[in-house]
């Protein structure tokens, strides 16, 4: 009886996988204009990075001559351009972000019992689409999904005394690295805590050999860097608006897009209610695996630490460093996603209990919810978007482009002091970088995201570009 439930609920999950990628896929490549915010700036600049690549020349723009995080998604997109399309590149691209998300996500859950069937699993679904995806931050989507990787293995060796491959801890380390610095520096700090609460210090010397050259790159960028500014590192802890903000961003599965879709559409409540609940669920992880731990000491204390030692660098990394917004809310997903896996590891909640048969009924239809409301809304949001690029690329003059564009930027952004459940909602908006895809098009010289691997030198501000102009 035990082994058909087992076996059910495994044949469940892999179809539920399943039906997540494909909708996730289908609405990537159904759609030319998707509701990503800096999606039309990053394909634009990994376009300039193939004309580079060819020889091409640009006076603006040049690559910088130390290495950088966040360069490594770029640098795939001009890899590629060089092959195909600019546009269709970027599909490649966040298609790659939504399989390695969620592969590397059940990789972790399940690296202390690689035969679980818990209800567990389906969490991470609910977020393939996730904040960091719709704001278009795939540099932190691939960061993360390396460091999970990583984690999964890392675990996997800990605890089965297995070898270690070395030379794939090194390339783990170096690939995060340029891809996005947290992730790097969340792998650094995950390492260091299950080496000492697991009492395994015989293997620092290896790890420090093994993570030398990506720490070495880091030392170079640092200094790269620094010589280029005048100004004190600057940093910036949270504020409580701040944070409840960030923290229902990233555990929200339910987002609006400014100016099309928001609080005004009353069914919209009821999805911001949800986001709250899950929110709640989702932070009482933790708590839960402490208070599992303090009554009956399980296996497996240097994944609770990590986890633990995680969520304390939500609060302690602050709002803003270096020009990075909010570094703290990138260590909620490796904090919940390690709870998960302890949880998991510790067999809980139990395969046959009413608990585990309820939590995977109700996350079910999280995901039913939330796979109807993006391919209603996203379908919705992108046809609004193909109609606003057509009046922008329709304009006959500048004043005329610059008056409908300003118009849609107004209307974009969260409205100050925003109340009730409006705040529950976390907006993604996607007109400010429509333009960009004109930019492609006429292959002109527009102002782009310094934090990846190219210098630009020419005039305009991609926060308003009707400067640009």
């Amino acid at each position: 009886m035990l082994d058909s439930d087992f076996e059910r609920q495994r044949v469940l999950f892999r179809i539920t996988f399943a039906a997540c990628m494909i909708s996730a896929l289908a609405l990537i490549w159904s759609y030319r204009f998707l509701p990503i915010s800096d999606y039309p700036d990053v394909i634009f600049e990994g376009s300039v990075v193939a004309r580079l690549l060819r020889g091409v020349p640009l006076a603006s723009y040049s690559f910088k001559h130390y290495p950088v995080p966040y360069s490594g998604t770029y640098a795939l997109l001009g890899l590629l351009d060089l092959v195909f399309p600019p546009e269709v590149s970027g599909k490649i691209i966040l298609s790659l972000c939504v399989i390695l998300l969620a592969c590397s996500s059940t990789y972790l859950l399940r690296s202390l019992r690689r035969d679980s069937d818990s209800p567990l699993l389906l969490i991470p679904l609910l977020f393939i689409l996730n904040t960091f995806f719709f704001w278009g931050e795939l540099a932190y989507v691939f960061g993360l999904s390396t460091l999970f990787l990583y984690c999964g293995y890392l675990f996997r060796r800990i605890y089965r005394s297995q070898p270690i491959n070395w030379w794939l801890i090194t390339a783990s380390s170096i690939a995060m690295f340029f891809f996005h610095f947290i992730p790097y520096a969340t792998a650094l700090l995950i390492t260091l805590t299950v080496i000492l609460v697991e009492s395994r210090t015989e293997l620092l010397s290896r790890f420090a050999i093994s993570f030398a050259p990506s720490i070495a790159t880091s030392i170079w960028y640092a200094v790269g860097r620094s010589a280029l500014k005048q100004m004190p590192p600057q940093w910036t802890f949270w504020t409580p608006h701040q944070f409840a903000g960030r923290w229902l961003a990233a555990l929200s599965p339910f987002p609006e897009f400014l100016p099309w879709l928001g609080i005004q559409l009353p069914w919209m409540k009821a999805f911001a209610i949800l986001n709250l609940l899950v929110a709640i669920a989702l932070t009482l992880v933790i708590p839960l695996c402490i208070w599992v731990w303090t009554n009956t000491p399980t296996k497996y204390p240097g994944v609770l630490a990590s986890a633990v030692v995680c969520g304390i660098a939500i609060i302690a990394s602050g709002y803003a460093f270096e020009g990075m917004v909010s570094p703290g809310e990138r260590f909620i997903y490796p904090a919940v996603w390690i709870g998960l896996c302890w949880l998991i590891g510790a067999d809980l909640p139990n395969r046959v209990s009413t608990i585990s048969r309820t939590l995977a009924i109700g996350l079910l239809s999280l995901l039913a919810c939330q796979i109807l409301f993006l391919l209603i809304n996203i379908r919705a949001v992108s046809n609004d978007l193909a109609s606003l690029y057509s009046k922008l690329r329709s304009a006959s003059t500048r004043a005329e482009f610059c008056e409908t564009y300003e118009t849609y930027l107004r209307q974009s952004w969260d409205k100050p002091h925003r109340t009730g459940l409006d705040v529950l909602l976390t907006n993604h908006a996607s007109a400010p970088r429509l333009p960009y895809y004109l930019y492609l098009e006429q292959q002109v010289e527009a102002p782009i995201f310094q934090t990846g691997f190219l210098n630009y030198t020419g005039h305009g501000d991609n926060e308003d570009l009707c400067k640009s102009q």
